[in-house]
Protein backbone atom coordinates (compact mmCIF):
# COMPACT_ATOMS: atom_id res chain seq x y z
CA UNK A 1 0.00 0.00 0.00
CA UNK A 2 2.90 2.36 0.82
CA UNK A 3 4.33 1.83 -2.66
CA UNK A 4 0.92 2.52 -4.25
CA UNK A 5 0.53 5.73 -2.26
CA UNK A 6 4.01 6.79 -3.32
CA UNK A 7 3.08 6.17 -6.95
CA UNK A 8 -0.09 8.24 -6.52
CA UNK A 9 1.82 11.16 -5.01
CA UNK A 10 4.41 10.90 -7.78
CA UNK A 11 1.61 10.96 -10.34
CA UNK A 12 0.04 14.10 -8.91
CA UNK A 13 3.45 15.78 -8.81
CA UNK A 14 4.02 14.75 -12.42
CA UNK A 15 0.72 16.35 -13.48
CA UNK A 16 1.64 19.59 -11.74
CA UNK A 17 5.03 19.75 -13.40
CA UNK A 18 4.40 18.41 -16.85
CA UNK A 19 0.77 19.13 -17.77
CA UNK A 20 -1.43 16.76 -19.74
CA UNK A 21 1.31 14.57 -21.23
CA UNK A 22 3.32 11.77 -19.69
CA UNK A 23 5.87 12.85 -17.11
CA UNK A 24 9.37 11.74 -17.97
CA UNK A 25 11.79 10.61 -15.30
CA UNK A 26 9.34 10.65 -12.38
CA UNK A 27 10.86 8.97 -9.33
CA UNK A 28 8.87 6.11 -7.77
CA UNK A 29 9.08 4.66 -4.27
CA UNK A 30 11.94 2.38 -5.38
CA UNK A 31 14.04 5.34 -6.45
CA UNK A 32 13.88 4.22 -10.08
CA UNK A 33 12.79 6.58 -12.85
CA UNK A 34 9.60 5.79 -14.73
CA UNK A 35 7.02 7.48 -16.93
CA UNK A 36 3.64 8.16 -15.38
CA UNK A 37 0.68 8.68 -17.68
CA UNK A 38 -2.83 9.92 -17.08
CA UNK A 39 -4.11 6.47 -18.01
CA UNK A 40 -1.97 4.90 -15.28
CA UNK A 41 -3.23 7.33 -12.68
CA UNK A 42 -6.86 6.68 -13.63
CA UNK A 43 -6.21 2.93 -13.50
CA UNK A 44 -4.67 3.34 -10.06
CA UNK A 45 -7.60 5.42 -8.81
CA UNK A 46 -10.11 2.78 -9.91
CA UNK A 47 -8.21 -0.36 -8.89
CA UNK A 48 -6.58 0.63 -5.60
CA UNK A 49 -9.95 1.20 -3.91
CA UNK A 50 -13.39 -0.38 -4.06
CA UNK A 51 -14.59 1.52 -7.14
CA UNK A 52 -16.26 0.43 -10.35
CA UNK A 53 -18.42 -2.52 -11.47
CA UNK A 54 -19.64 -4.75 -8.68
CA UNK A 55 -19.19 -2.10 -5.99
CA UNK A 56 -21.40 0.63 -4.55
CA UNK A 57 -19.06 3.41 -5.69
CA UNK A 58 -18.84 4.53 -9.32
CA UNK A 59 -15.60 4.91 -11.30
CA UNK A 60 -13.70 8.21 -11.23
CA UNK A 61 -11.30 9.84 -13.68
CA UNK A 62 -9.02 12.82 -14.12
CA UNK A 63 -9.39 14.39 -17.58
CA UNK A 64 -7.43 17.18 -19.31
CA UNK A 65 -9.27 20.41 -20.07
CA UNK A 66 -8.28 23.67 -21.75
CA UNK A 67 -9.43 26.61 -19.59
CA UNK A 68 -9.94 30.11 -21.00
CA UNK A 69 -10.11 33.36 -19.03
CA UNK A 70 -11.61 36.79 -19.79
CA UNK A 71 -8.63 38.08 -21.85
CA UNK A 72 -8.76 34.70 -23.66
CA UNK A 73 -5.59 33.26 -22.25
CA UNK A 74 -5.59 29.48 -22.40
CA UNK A 75 -4.11 27.22 -19.74
CA UNK A 76 -4.01 23.45 -19.28
CA UNK A 77 -6.03 22.30 -16.27
CA UNK A 78 -7.72 19.11 -15.12
CA UNK A 79 -11.37 18.34 -14.57
CA UNK A 80 -12.51 15.55 -12.26
CA UNK A 81 -15.11 12.99 -13.26
CA UNK A 82 -16.29 12.10 -9.78
CA UNK A 83 -19.23 9.97 -10.91
CA UNK A 84 -19.66 7.81 -14.00
CA UNK A 85 -22.58 5.44 -14.55
CA UNK A 86 -23.16 3.51 -17.77
CA UNK A 87 -26.68 2.51 -18.75
CA UNK A 88 -27.85 0.60 -21.80
CA UNK A 89 -27.67 3.53 -24.22
CA UNK A 90 -26.22 6.40 -22.18
CA UNK A 91 -23.54 7.36 -19.67
CA UNK A 92 -24.15 9.76 -16.78
CA UNK A 93 -21.28 11.89 -15.48
CA UNK A 94 -20.65 14.37 -12.71
CA UNK A 95 -17.78 16.64 -13.72
CA UNK A 96 -16.11 19.18 -11.43
CA UNK A 97 -14.00 21.87 -13.07
CA UNK A 98 -12.64 25.36 -12.51
CA UNK A 99 -14.59 27.93 -14.48
CA UNK A 100 -14.35 31.54 -13.32
CA UNK A 101 -10.87 32.57 -12.18
CA UNK A 102 -11.57 36.28 -11.69
CA UNK A 103 -12.72 35.86 -8.09
CA UNK A 104 -10.43 35.85 -5.03
CA UNK A 105 -8.85 32.47 -4.35
CA UNK A 106 -10.82 32.18 -1.09
CA UNK A 107 -14.09 31.86 -3.04
CA UNK A 108 -12.87 30.39 -6.32
CA UNK A 109 -15.11 27.32 -6.08
CA UNK A 110 -15.47 24.68 -8.78
CA UNK A 111 -18.58 24.08 -10.84
CA UNK A 112 -20.03 20.57 -10.99
CA UNK A 113 -21.95 19.66 -14.13
CA UNK A 114 -24.31 16.73 -14.57
CA UNK A 115 -23.74 15.48 -18.12
CA UNK A 116 -25.58 12.65 -19.86
CA UNK A 117 -24.22 11.43 -23.20
CA UNK A 118 -25.71 8.83 -25.50
CA UNK A 119 -24.25 5.49 -26.52
CA UNK A 120 -25.57 5.36 -30.11
CA UNK A 121 -26.72 2.10 -31.64
CA UNK A 122 -24.35 2.74 -34.56
CA UNK A 123 -21.38 2.72 -32.17
CA UNK A 124 -20.08 5.67 -34.20
CA UNK A 125 -18.74 8.47 -31.94
CA UNK A 126 -20.08 11.03 -34.42
CA UNK A 127 -23.61 9.93 -33.50
CA UNK A 128 -23.14 10.76 -29.80
CA UNK A 129 -25.74 13.25 -28.52
CA UNK A 130 -25.69 15.36 -25.37
CA UNK A 131 -28.93 14.33 -23.69
CA UNK A 132 -28.68 16.41 -20.51
CA UNK A 133 -26.53 19.26 -19.18
CA UNK A 134 -27.41 20.55 -15.74
CA UNK A 135 -25.93 22.45 -12.82
CA UNK A 136 -28.65 21.35 -10.44
CA UNK A 137 -31.10 18.47 -11.04
CA UNK A 138 -30.19 15.26 -12.83
CA UNK A 139 -31.90 13.90 -15.95
CA UNK A 140 -34.76 12.48 -13.87
CA UNK A 141 -35.25 15.86 -12.18
CA UNK A 142 -35.09 14.02 -8.87
CA UNK A 143 -31.59 14.24 -7.44
CA UNK A 144 -29.15 17.15 -7.35
CA UNK A 145 -26.41 16.06 -9.74
CA UNK A 146 -24.71 19.40 -10.32
CA UNK A 147 -23.77 22.65 -8.61
CA UNK A 148 -23.39 26.17 -10.00
CA UNK A 149 -20.49 27.57 -7.99
CA UNK A 150 -19.89 30.79 -9.94
CA UNK A 151 -21.21 34.22 -9.01
CA UNK A 152 -24.99 34.56 -9.00
CA UNK A 153 -25.72 37.12 -10.22
CA UNK A 154 -22.56 37.84 -12.16
CA UNK A 155 -21.24 41.44 -12.17
CA UNK A 156 -23.35 42.32 -15.23
CA UNK A 157 -26.50 41.42 -13.29
CA UNK A 158 -27.18 38.22 -15.25
CA UNK A 159 -28.40 35.42 -13.01
CA UNK A 160 -27.75 31.69 -13.05
CA UNK A 161 -31.43 31.11 -13.88
CA UNK A 162 -31.01 33.13 -17.10
CA UNK A 163 -27.81 31.27 -17.98
CA UNK A 164 -29.57 27.97 -17.28
CA UNK A 165 -32.73 28.82 -19.22
CA UNK A 166 -31.21 30.50 -22.26
CA UNK A 167 -27.65 29.23 -22.60
CA UNK A 168 -27.18 25.83 -20.92
CA UNK A 169 -30.33 24.53 -22.60
CA UNK A 170 -28.89 25.31 -26.04
CA UNK A 171 -26.50 22.37 -25.85
CA UNK A 172 -29.00 19.67 -25.00
CA UNK A 173 -29.80 17.50 -27.99
CA UNK A 174 -26.67 18.62 -29.84
CA UNK A 175 -24.35 16.14 -31.53
CA UNK A 176 -20.70 15.46 -30.82
CA UNK A 177 -19.78 17.04 -34.18
CA UNK A 178 -21.61 20.25 -33.30
CA UNK A 179 -20.09 20.63 -29.84
CA UNK A 180 -16.59 19.65 -30.97
CA UNK A 181 -16.88 22.35 -33.63
CA UNK A 182 -17.11 24.99 -30.91
CA UNK A 183 -14.18 26.54 -29.06
CA UNK A 184 -15.79 29.65 -27.58
CA UNK A 185 -19.23 31.24 -27.52
CA UNK A 186 -18.28 33.28 -30.59
CA UNK A 187 -18.50 30.08 -32.65
CA UNK A 188 -22.23 29.74 -31.93
CA UNK A 189 -24.27 31.18 -34.81
CA UNK A 190 -27.25 33.34 -33.89
CA UNK A 191 -29.64 31.37 -36.11
CA UNK A 192 -28.56 28.09 -34.50
CA UNK A 193 -28.91 29.56 -31.03
CA UNK A 194 -32.47 30.71 -31.71
CA UNK A 195 -33.59 27.40 -33.19
CA UNK A 196 -36.15 25.60 -31.05
CA UNK A 197 -39.48 26.27 -29.44
CA UNK A 198 -39.50 29.50 -27.44
CA UNK A 199 -35.91 30.42 -28.33
CA UNK A 200 -36.61 32.95 -31.09
CA UNK A 201 -36.08 35.94 -28.78
CA UNK A 202 -32.94 34.64 -27.09
CA UNK A 203 -29.85 36.72 -27.88
CA UNK A 204 -26.48 34.94 -27.89
CA UNK A 205 -24.72 38.32 -27.79
CA UNK A 206 -26.12 38.86 -24.29
CA UNK A 207 -23.66 36.23 -23.08
CA UNK A 208 -20.63 37.22 -25.15
CA UNK A 209 -18.10 38.71 -22.77
CA UNK A 210 -20.55 38.59 -19.84
CA UNK A 211 -18.81 35.73 -18.06
CA UNK A 212 -15.97 33.30 -18.78
CA UNK A 213 -18.25 30.52 -17.56
CA UNK A 214 -20.06 30.40 -20.91
CA UNK A 215 -16.80 29.61 -22.69
CA UNK A 216 -15.68 27.11 -20.09
CA UNK A 217 -18.96 25.21 -20.36
CA UNK A 218 -17.94 24.57 -23.97
CA UNK A 219 -14.42 23.60 -22.92
CA UNK A 220 -15.75 21.22 -20.24
CA UNK A 221 -18.09 19.55 -22.73
CA UNK A 222 -15.24 19.05 -25.18
CA UNK A 223 -13.15 17.44 -22.45
CA UNK A 224 -15.97 15.10 -21.38
CA UNK A 225 -16.70 14.12 -24.99
CA UNK A 226 -13.03 13.18 -25.48
CA UNK A 227 -13.30 11.00 -22.38
CA UNK A 228 -16.66 9.55 -23.43
CA UNK A 229 -15.49 8.26 -26.81
CA UNK A 230 -12.70 6.31 -25.08
CA UNK A 231 -15.42 4.06 -23.64
CA UNK A 232 -15.01 0.39 -24.58
CA UNK A 233 -18.46 0.65 -26.16
CA UNK A 234 -16.88 2.40 -29.18
CA UNK A 235 -13.98 -0.04 -29.62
Amino acid sequence: MKKLLTLAVSSVMAFSLFGCTAASGTETGTGEASDVTLEQVNEFLNTSADLGPGTTVNPVSVIPMKHIDGPKNNIDVYAFVNFEYEGRDFVKYQVSYISCTCRPAAVNYWNTAFVELSLPASKDPKDVVLKTLSYDKDSNNEYTGGMWADSDPIPSGMTYEQIKTEYVSHFEGKSLDYIKGLDTIEDIKAEEYQTGEGRENYDIDAFTGATVSTNNIIRMLNAVLDHHVENEFFK
